[in-house]
């Protein structure tokens, strides 16, 4: 009985630890296609870690880039099996049929644009409605 009381808080201390990890990741699911993104309006929780996982079903290359990556902390993109730690990550490219997975925590509440950068001859793909919001909450 007493090596139960002497473990006693060694167990504690781990849950505690445990329970403490933070909530779990937000997943959110994007279809990128001519000339839209669905959802195209998305929202989340400053400090709470977030996963857009971007999926291309269009016929064409398509972009993602948006402001908030400037504002967001351990962000990281996987793609095919393939991980990639960003500092600074400015847009992801999409190939048809490919998905991408972006997975970041936002530091600051507030609204952020995201949009395709990708060009059809001279127009944006942006400027033919393929732009969405990111509200991050306090």
């Amino acid at each position: 009985m007493r090596r139960l009381a002497l473990f006693a808080p060694l167990v504690a201390l781990l849950v505690t630890a445990a329970g403490s990890a933070g909530p779990s990741p937000r997943t959110v699911a994007i279809t990128a296609r001519e000339f839209s993104f669905a959802p195209s309006r998305i929202t989340a929780r400053r400090g709470q870690r977030l996963v857009l996982r971007i999926t291309n079903q269009g016929t064409m290359d398509h972009e993602f880039l948006s402001t908030v990556f400037r504002t967001a902390k351990d962000v990281a993109v996987e793609t095919s099996g393939v991980k990639v730690e960003a500092g600074e990550l400015e847009e992801v490219e999409l190939e048809p049929g490919r998905t991408v997975e972006i997975a970041f925590t936002p530091t600051q509440a507030g609204t952020f644009p995201f949009w395709c950068a990708e060009r059809f001859p001279g127009r944006l793909h942006r400027d033919l409605g393929m732009r969405g919001v990111l509200q991050v909450t306090p």
